[in-house]
C-alpha cells in the first residue's frame, strides 16, 4: 500500500495532494505516508535533473512558446517577481513540482540549488497536508 502512495506522489499533478489523503484514507501510518509521498514526489525530480537536456529538448519542441497555459504564465510571473524560493514553495500548489523544475532549470537556475529548494518545499507541504488530511479524515469518519 505504501508503494501506491509513492506512485501517486510521483505522478505529475497528483503529487502529495492526492497521495497523502489517499494513504491516510487507507489507514496507513501518517508519518510513513508523508515520507513515502515526499520521496515519491522528489525522486522524479532527481531524474528530471539528471536528464535535463533531453527533457529540455522535448519541452521546447512541444511548447515552443514556453507553455502558454495560465498556470505557466502565473508561475513565470511569480518567478520574475520573487525568484527561486517563492517559485519552489508555490510549485506544488500551482503547476506541480515536475513542470516547475523543468521551467526553473530552463530559466538557467543551478540544479543543486533548485533541488534543495524543491525538497524544502515538498517537505513543508507534506508537513501541512498530512495533519490536515489526518484530522479531516478523522472528522469525517
Amino acid at each position: 500500500m505504501m508503494a501506491a502512495v509513492f506512485i501517486v506522489a510521483a505522478t505529475p499533478l497528483l503529487e502529495i495532494w492526492i497521495a497523502i489523503p489517499m494513504g491516510l484514507a487507507m489507514g496507513l501510518d501518517p508519518v510513513l505516508t508523508a515520507i513515502a509521498a515526499v520521496l515519491g514526489n522528489f525522486i522524479p525530480l532527481l531524474a528530471i535533473v539528471a536528464f535535463f537536456e533531453k527533457v529540455r529538448t522535448w519541452y521546447e519542441s512541444r511548447y515552443p512558446d514556453g507553455g502558454g497555459s495560465r498556470g505557466f504564465d502565473r508561475f513565470q510571473r511569480i518567478w520574475g517577481r520573487y525568484g527561486l524560493p517563492v517559485a519552489a514553495l508555490t510549485a506544488p500548489a500551482s503547476i506541480g513540482t515536475h513542470l516547475a523544475i523543468v521551467i526553473i532549470l530552463t530559466l538557467g537556475t543551478d540544479a543543486k540549488r533548485t533541488l534543495a529548494w524543491m525538497a524544502f518545499s515538498i517537505i513543508a507541504w507534506a508537513i501541512i497536508v498530512t495533519p490536515l488530511a489526518y484530522y479531516g479524515i478523522a472528522y469525517l469518519g
